[in-house]
Formats: structure tokens, C-alpha cells, sequence
């Protein structure tokens, strides 16, 4: 029987452990659970065993959602993973986040934009007796 207690897992070991607990309580094979979850059996016998790290592809935080829902434990697991990237480590480093050339070059897309308006009026205006004849045959075949 499943223990319907909640739990706050710390690391994927421990998840990973309740997970395969339960798993087997509801007589659920692990390759049955990979074909209709379109996970592979690796990657949820990864979760099982704790191996996989999540921080790395975040796709691989949806996989494990994906396999706490199939096993019906979402309302029972909470997560509190720590991060192994801290801002704090960030904010002491000598990165700099926003070079100068950056700055200078703010408005270079409102520059591209309205040139390309530019030129496309001016080609218009190149061809202005090109467009009137189109316009005075339109015209005559009404």
C-alpha cells in the first residue's frame, strides 16, 4: 500500500528510492512505465537510482514530473533540490554582464529598420513612373 504521507525530498537519491518503492507497489514495470511515458527505460532507471543530474537539461525536469504524475505521487513528494549554481558566487566573480560596445550599439536595430524604410521609399519613388503606368492600365481596362 502506498504511504499517502507527504515527504520534501533534498536530493534525487531520496526521490529516487521512493519513487522505485512505489513503482513496484503498484505492480508497474519499469519498461511498461518507459513505452507509455515515451521516457527511456535508462533515464527513468537513472531517476530511480538517484544518477541523474537535472540541473543539466531542463527537459529532464519534465521527464521526472512526467514520472511522478504517471506514478500518481505529485500531490505527495515535494522537491527541494538544491541548486549547485549559487548567485552569491556570481556577485563576488569579476563578470561583467554588459560590455560597453553593447551599449553603444542600443539602437542599431531601430537603425537597420528605419534604413530598410529608406531604401524601400525611395526605391518606390525611383519607380514612381513605373507604378503610374501599372495604374493608368488598371485604369483603362476598367
Amino acid at each position: 500500500m502506498i504511504d499517502s504521507k507527504v515527504k520534501t525530498f533534498t536530493t534525487l537519491k531520496e526521490l529516487g528510492g521512493f519513487l522505485k518503492e512505489n513503482r513496484k507497489l503498484q505492480n508497474i514495470k519499469i519498461e511498461d512505465a518507459s513505452k507509455l511515458l515515451l521516457i527511456k527505460k535508462d533515464i527513468l532507471d537513472k531517476f530511480e537510482k538517484g544518477e541523474v543530474n537535472i540541473e543539466q537539461a531542463s527537459y529532464l525536469k519534465g521527464f521526472l514530473n512526467s514520472y511522478i504524475k504517471f506514478l500518481k505521487l505529485e500531490n505527495l513528494c515535494i522537491l527541494k533540490f538544491t541548486e549547485t549554481k549559487k548567485v552569491s558566487k556570481l556577485e563576488k566573480s569579476a563578470l561583467q554582464l554588459e560590455s560597453s560596445e553593447l551599449k553603444k550599439n542600443k539602437y542599431s536595430s531601430i537603425v537597420i529598420l528605419l534604413s530598410l524604410i529608406a531604401i524601400s521609399l525611395t526605391y518606390l519613388l525611383w519607380n514612381k513612373k513605373t507604378y503610374l503606368n501599372l495604374y493608368l492600365i488598371g485604369s483603362h481596362l476598367n
